[in-house]
């Protein structure tokens, strides 16, 4: 199922879950019991068909002699019948009982934290859910409820609870336990065990879909097709429960702390974000003048947590996350739809109040607190300090070469382009806008040029940096992925409809990228061949050197370009050889063949020896003009 398919599906199913959530509720339910029938059949066919090739085996054991003979002829037959069922049942049973990995963070203990488990205690005696076997910390702006099963789909779920120390340094109690009580909500809730039952469901069949599509011949064909109309159908009605499940916790949450409190939880999150990810920035900024990283990062962010962002950022970010659009995949909705979901009587547009007073990091984890802060920034520097050492001496070794560039008095094109990245890299007051407007004015047909002159536009804001980006891309199709993310997260914070359509573009050209990745890297005889008018005589001779150093006697080779059906402007090609009698009678081809493609050859190629498969290659390579190597 293509992206727009899936959207149309989802929009659809949105409206219905909405009018009447029961009855889709109910559909849902049905389609993972069909998803079981299938399952079941996929593992009943396998066991039967490994019972009655054991049977069959068994019974010409028991009929005499002249069967166990007929038997050790059948054997390889048998056999090559029975592994492919024995994997395909397997691989089913294991995907069936797949364990989810732990997820990762430093875990709490009750005595290191005593306010917040208590906190939690409350929470779950009004919300009447199930307890937290795990409290975890981590590093992130962010809170989440992992459940992970004992055993695959079946088990008894383990519950965790993810806590960002950057959040909880942004938050204040009852803000942070309103972001706890939307993923508690999660658990607790009427969907809570179903909705986490579906989550699993869905990363099985995944699972048993990717292991199925490795299957070539008859034993996975029945399943690839099966699951092929499955799978998405069954993703798409899970998507929007996942979505619906999001309004539900949310009302969880406004339940425990109200309504009020629960907005202002949910845009205090959209301003702790990117003020800690610009609070990150600078301190990767130091990276130019600093040789190390520094080893108070956790204590420096507590610092700016506690005092509160300019008015003007502030409301920019807001506003950015206001109009943000989701991405078609993001089960979470649209922070607009979530505020006026809440019916609450603050305005939607209005910045939360002031966090003044005691942070929710210091009223949960109390005298704790600076233990864990040092703790963490001790994991950071551990974790970056290698990466941080290499980027410094990168920039040393930038700045040599930028200071080669600037003395040059006639820089070509690509020298021009190149200083003005490091420029723009190395100082962070440059102005690049007008380097690049005076570079792309020189050359207008500059895809990389007109790139970053695209993208440092919309990074100031300028929506000009559209259409450049839109040059850029008709120039140069590879440029299509990275502009369209630049577009896209452009347009879609500004809440402007434009941003989808890029993010079809996008998944059209990785559609395609990924189509011709895959015809690239596999030989196919189906593949359209025509002359290699395209390699030029010193590859032809470069070709022909490689083939008469090879002790093999070939009788013929010839070289072909391939059309690859996805991009026929990539040019991939063939050789093709053909061994003389004696060679062909003594097996040597594979030999030959495995010898000639380790050789170092001018284009990216594959050697095929013109036999069995291959053989309807010969005369459609003899046609070609220029093909004869040999």
């Amino acid at each position: 199922m293509d992206t727009p398919t899936f959207e149309r599906m989802v929009a659809r199913l949105e409206t219905e879950s909405a009018q009447r959530p029961g009855a889709y509720q109910a559909k849902v339910a049905l389609l993972a019991l069909l998803g079981f029938g299938l399952l079941a059949l996929v593992v009943g066919m396998s066991s039967l068909g490994l019972l009655l090739l054991a049977g069959a085996g068994i019974a010409m054991l028991m009929t005499g002699g002249k069967a166990i003979i007929l038997l050790l002829k059948l054997g390889k037959l048998l056999i090559l019948l029975a592994i492919p069922l024995w994997l395909l049942l397997k691989s089913s049973m294991q995907a069936l009982f797949v364990r989810l990995p732990a997820p990762e963070g430093r875990e709490l203990q009750r005595d290191e934290a005593p306010a917040l488990f208590d906190a939690m205690d409350r929470m779950r005696e009004r919300m009447k859910g199930p307890r937290f076997h795990h409290v975890l910390l981590t590093d992130e702006v962010n809170a989440a409820v992992v459940q992970r099963p004992a055993f695959g789909l079946f088990g008894w779920p383990r519950n965790y609870l993810l806590l960002g120390l950057p959040l909880l340094e942004a938050m204040t109690p009852d803000e942070a336990l309103a972001v706890v009580a939307h993923e508690y909500g999660h658990l607790a809730g009427s969907h809570g065990r179903f909705g986490a039952f579906i989550y699993r469901l869905r990363l099985t069949w995944a699972t048993i879909q990717a292991v199925t599509s490795q299957w070539p011949g008859w034993a996975g064909s029945g399943a690839r097709k099966a699951l092929g109309w499955y799978v998405p159908y069954f993703n798409a009605y899970t998507f929007v429960l996942a979505r619906a499940n999001e309004y539900q916790a949310d009302r969880a949450s406004a339940d425990l702390v109200g309504a009020d409190v629960a907005a202002h939880a949910l845009k205090r999150v959209n301003l702790a974000g990117p003020r800690h990810e610009r609070f990150l920035d600078d301190i990767a900024g130091g990276v130019r003048e600093q040789a190390e990283p520094p080893p108070d990062l956790t204590l420096r962010w507590a610092a700016v947590a506690a005092d509160a962002p300019a008015a003007e950022q502030a409301r920019g970010w807001l506003d950015r996350a206001l109009q943000r659009l989701p991405m078609p995949q993001d089960t979470h909705p649209a922070l607009r739809d979530r505020l006026q979901a809440l019916r609450t009587p603050v305005d939607v547009a209005e910045l939360p109040p002031l966090a003044v007073g005691t942070s929710a990091a210091q009223a949960w984890l109390g005298a704790g607190l600076d233990a864990l802060r040092h703790e963490f920034a001790r994991n950071w520097l551990a974790r970056v300090q290698p990466r941080w050492r290499e980027r410094h001496a990168e920039v040393q070794t930038q700045r040599e070469e930028l200071a080669g560039l600037l003395a040059l008095e006639a820089p070509d094109r690509g020298q021009q382009l190149r200083r003005i990245q490091l420029q723009q890299n190395l100082d962070g007051g440059f102005e690049a806008v007008p380097a690049l407007v005076a570079f792309n004015a020189a050359h207008a047909d500059d895809a990389a040029g007109l790139f970053h002159e695209g993208s440092a536009r919309l990074d100031a804001g300028d929506a000009t940096g559209l259409a450049l980006l839109e040059r850029a891309m008709a120039l140069d199709a590879d440029a299509t992925k990275p502009a369209c993310q630049l577009a896209f997260a452009f347009l879609s914070e500004r809440g402007d409809a434009r941003a989808k359509d890029y993010v079809d573009r996008w998944q059209r050209r990785d559609d395609m990228e990924m189509r011709r990745e895959r015809q690239a890297t596999e030989f196919s005889v189906k593949h359209e061949l025509v002359a290699p008018d395209e390699l030029g005589a010193a590859a032809l001779q470069r070709c022909r050197e490689l083939l008469a150093a090879d002790p093999s006697r070939l009788a013929e080779a010839y070289v072909a370009r391939r059309v690859l059906p996805a991009d026929p402007t990539l040019a991939t090609y063939v050789i093709g050889v053909r061994l003389g009698t004696v060679g062909r009678f003594f097996g040597r081809s594979d030999k030959v063949v495995k010898q000639l493609a380790a050789l170092d050859w001018p284009m990216p190629c594959f050697v095929v020896a013109l036999e069995k498969d291959a053989k309807p290659l010969r005369k459609r390579m003899q046609a070609l003009a220029g093909a004869r190597l040999v």
